[in-house]
Formats: C-alpha cells, structure tokens, sequence
C-alpha cells in the first residue's frame, strides 16, 4: 500500500510543475504583447495642472493617447476610485497607431465645475470589450478667484 501513495504524489507533483511551466509560457506571451493604448499624456510638460476660470491660461486639461488597435470607444474622466465625471467622446471610432487629443473644460456631467483634485482617464473599447485606466492623472486646480469675461489673449505682452 505505501508504494501506491507515493506513486500517486509522484504523479500530483509532475502535475503541479507541469501547470507552473505552463502558466509561466503563457505569462511570457501576454508580456510580449503590444499595449493596446499608449503614449499618454495630460496637459503640456509646463503645466501641472489646469485651472478652469475663464481667464485663458490653462482653462483646459489636455489629454492626448494613442491606440494600437482599431475600435468604437467611449471616453471619459473619472475620479481615482471609477465614479464618472464626465464623457468626452462616446462611439468615437479611434484608428490604431494615431494620436488622439481631446480636452476636458474642468465641468461634470450635469454642468457644474468639478471639485479640485485628481481625475483619471477611463477608455471602453466596444468591439474588444475592454476598459483601460492608464496610469497618471490630470490635476483640477481651485482658481483662485474668477475673473471676469473675456480674455487679454490678444493683446501681446507688456502692451497697455
């Protein structure tokens, strides 16, 4: 009887390092995979942020992605623990390996300015049945006072 025991655990141990050696190919494959969306960035290298009151600096938040796959895809901003803010494009078909920008104007949803902090960028791909959170955020600073309408944008520098 004891050589059938150990028989049988000779059998389960082949097993297990089979199962390992299999999961380790199959994790080596999904590295080697290309990401599906890349190249992120939120707003211009100067800005840390942006400050959504009307004065014309940095009133909108930049983002700007590439796809490496074509498909339909919904965007949005999100904050950090996935409750939606706002959409910014719904069934926009993105084309793979083009840059797409889209701006976000620091408003939510149903209109009102979004509290200050930090958002996230969520992207649904339809056909893939996917949804993408890559890393960073986009900064939403308070203003420190609204300003009134109108903008000094055309009026160069140092001028009266």
């Amino acid at each position: 009887m004891p050589r059938r025991r150990s028989s049988v655990g000779a059998v389960v141990f082949a097993l297990l390092v089979l199962a390992t050696v299999a999961a380790f190919a199959w994790s080596q494959r999904l590295k080697r995979d290309p990401l599906v969306i890349d190249r992120v960035t939120f707003g211009t290298p100067a800005s840390r942020g942006f400050t959504p009151n009307r004065d014309c600096r940095f009133d909108r938040g930049r983002i700007r992605f590439r796809v490496t796959r074509s498909d339909r895809a919904i965007v949005q901003i999100v904050k950090p623990g996935g409750r939606l803010v706002v959409t910014l494009a719904r069934d926009r078909y993105l084309k793979r390996y083009h840059f797409f920008t889209f701006y976000w104007d620091g408003r939510s949803r149903i209109g009102g300015r979004a509290p200050p902090g930090r958002y996230k960028l969520r992207v649904k791909l339809l056909g893939q049945d996917r949804v993408l959170v890559p890393p960073g955020v986009i900064r939403l600073h308070r203003a420190p006072r609204e300003p009134l309408p109108g903008c000094a944008r055309a009026r160069p520098r140092g001028s009266s």
